[in-house]
């Protein structure tokens, strides 16, 4: 059987200043913390540092929440298409923090660390990041972990001027003089086909960002996963498992649905008024139309199965199933080849237990066998249960009381009680983080 290359692209550490409603440096940490339950379910890189797989992001409306995942967004985002930019072009993604003047016109800055796969044996350790205005990148740098996790420069940059290790980043050599101040070095050097420059440019590639609100747009996905089990090709072995292990989960959870089909028919023409987005819904990039359907038994009068009765999902079933099957295809292909995946309400349309469900997918080992982690928001406090979830999985926000964000982890209440309902003690108000609601009398 054909095994999927093993990627791990492993986030380990996420900060963010001066974005939308964050004014101070924010960290997010993928880090695990020593002596706390569930270690089976933790990540190892090969110098046996011990990572999460998931995170939970609680927080009440407005608290910036989305905004910490949005900052991975457009990070991610910036470091892709940098290299497209026009000279003159503005820095779109500069969004500071407006409630105060000087932040106005301040840096905002964004800084990653994370792992990377380089082979059976040997993983990397990267530091990057940058600063930036509308106008131009202030600042860029980039490290990584040399031997007794010393960290090793690579490059730094202060607007146009760089400073280069030609030893251990020899790709970065003399080509500081073709850099445009609105694009980063990074980009740049892997388009220039940098070997470590482009392992790091794939490691954002891999990695995703998406809403649960918009997941229509993967359901091409998982109609091409599901077709690999009809495929008798080897190379598409391990993804006709991921398939099977897709539909298992689907009847697991109680759906009803015996199994997924999947029709296609060759698009001639769509209506010219239909927009772009739909179009590209409907289509794959061989122009034909996706039907997905779904089979489920029909009874007799004695509850007994006579029979099959297929559904078009879009149109027979709930919006809950459907987000399911959405996802089903990304969420599998995610866990297959090891990449981060983060969603800003993953729970919307979903009942709490199928939430569940798609958590202990990430935290199952036998499973997630390549080091995929999940990082989302949430208002579902039935995730709140230590069975399930660890303490530094569970992260807050709370807007201070000049409006800016404030992100915390579960693990900084140093006095918590284990026998005590933590969800009772989040409601509560223990934590912080929830909406702060006076009633008029």
């Amino acid at each position: 059987c054909t095994q999927l290359k093993e990627t791990k692209t492993m986030l380990l550490n996420f900060a963010v200043t001066n974005y939308r409603s964050i004014k101070e440096r924010q960290v997010f940490s993928m880090m695990a913390v020593d002596g706390l339950p569930h270690k089976k379910t933790l990540i190892h890189s090969k110098d046996g540092a011990s990572i999460l797989p998931v995170a939970l992001l609680f927080g009440a409306n407005a608290s910036g929440k989305s905004n910490v995942l949005r900052a991975f967004g457009m990070m991610r985002y910036m470091v892709k298409n940098s290299v497209r930019l026009n000279p003159d072009d503005p820095l779109d993604d500069y969004d500071p923090f407006r409630l105060d003047k000087e932040s106005r016109n301040n840096n905002t800055e964004v800084e990653i660390e994370f792992i990377i796969h380089e082979g059976k044996d040997k993983e990397q350790h990267y530091l990057y990041g940058f600063a930036f205005t509308e106008e131009k990148i202030a600042e860029e740098w980039l490290y990584q972990q040399g031997e007794n996790t010393n960290k090793v420069k690579l490059f730094v940059r202060n607007g146009v001027d760089i400073q280069i290790d030609e030893e251990v980043f020899p790709e970065g050599k003399d080509k500081e003089g073709t850099l445009a101040s609105n694009r980063l070095f990074l980009s740049l050097i892997a388009q220039l086909n940098g070997e470590k420059s482009k392992g790091i440019i794939e490691w954002f590639k891999k990695s995703s960002f998406a809403s649960a609100l918009h997941t229509e747009q993967y359901m091409t996905l998982t109609s091409r996963i599901l077709k690999t089990q009809k495929e008798k090709e080897k190379e598409k072995m391990v993804y006709k498992k991921y398939a099977q292990m897709a539909l298992t989960f689907l009847r697991n959870i109680d759906m009803r649905i015996k199994d997924l089909s999947i029709t296609e028919e060759q698009v001639k023409n769509l209506p010219k008024d239909m927009p772009e987005v739909l179009k590209e819904f409907l289509s794959d990039k061989e122009g034909k139309f996706i039907r997905v359907e779904s089979k489920h038994d029909v009874y007799n009068k004695n509850g007994e199965s006579i029979d099959e009765e297929v559904f078009n999902v879009r149109q027979h079933e709930s919006e809950g199933t459907q987000k399911i099957i959405e996802l089903l295809g990304f969420i599998f292909t995610i866990l297959g080849e090891g990449r981060l995946f983060i969603i800003d309400e993953l729970d919307a349309k979903l009942h709490p237990l199928l939430t569940r469900a798609i958590i202990q997918l990430f935290t199952d080992r036998k499973i997630n066998r390549h080091g995929a982690q999940l990082i989302f928001t949430t208002h579902d406090t039935n995730q709140l249960n230590l069975d399930y979830v660890r303490r530094d999985e569970i992260w807050f926000t709370e807007k201070s009381c000049v409006e800016t964000t404030e992100l915390y982890s579960h693990i900084e209440f140093k006095e918590f009680d284990p026998s005590m309902d933590i969800t009772e003690q989040y409601v509560d108000g223990r934590y912080g983080a929830i909406p702060r609601i006076k009633m008029q009398r």
